[in-house]
């Protein structure tokens, strides 16, 4: 089994990807400094490159991560590996990871939340 390489926090994002092929909506979740987990509708293959952006409430901007590429998809989940950051955005990515507030899509029961983050564990 591969270990994860960078610590995970379970967060709760709004986002937004956009491929060659078009746009698409959804939820960031998972966050680590090199990568994430999301939820979307947006059609994504492993091996696809896409620039995302995702809304974090300490933030008076969307956080953007210029190119990624998917990983794996399951379902309507991706998982994405960072592979360039905008500039100084690495370093905010790494503060949000390290502390302070996580969830930005209220209406989550706690007991939902740690069934998927136990889930995706």
């Amino acid at each position: 089994m591969r270990l994860r390489s960078s610590p995970r926090k379970y967060v709760r994002y709004s986002a937004s990807v956009q491929t060659d092929n078009g746009a698409g909506e959804g939820t960031l979740f998972d966050l680590s400094a090199t990568g994430c987990r999301m939820q979307s509708n947006a059609v994504l293959t492993p091996g696809s490159y896409l620039a995302l952006h995702f809304e974090v409430p300490q933030t008076e901007s969307p956080l953007a991560v210029e190119v990624s590429v998917v990983r794996w998809h399951k379902d309507n989940q991706f998982g994405i590996e960072f592979l360039r950051y905008a500039e100084g955005v690495r370093e905010q990515v790494s503060d949000l990871i390290e502390g302070g507030e996580a969830s930005a899509i209220p209406n989550q029961p706690a007991q939902a939340e740690l069934a998927l983050s136990t889930v995706a564990a």
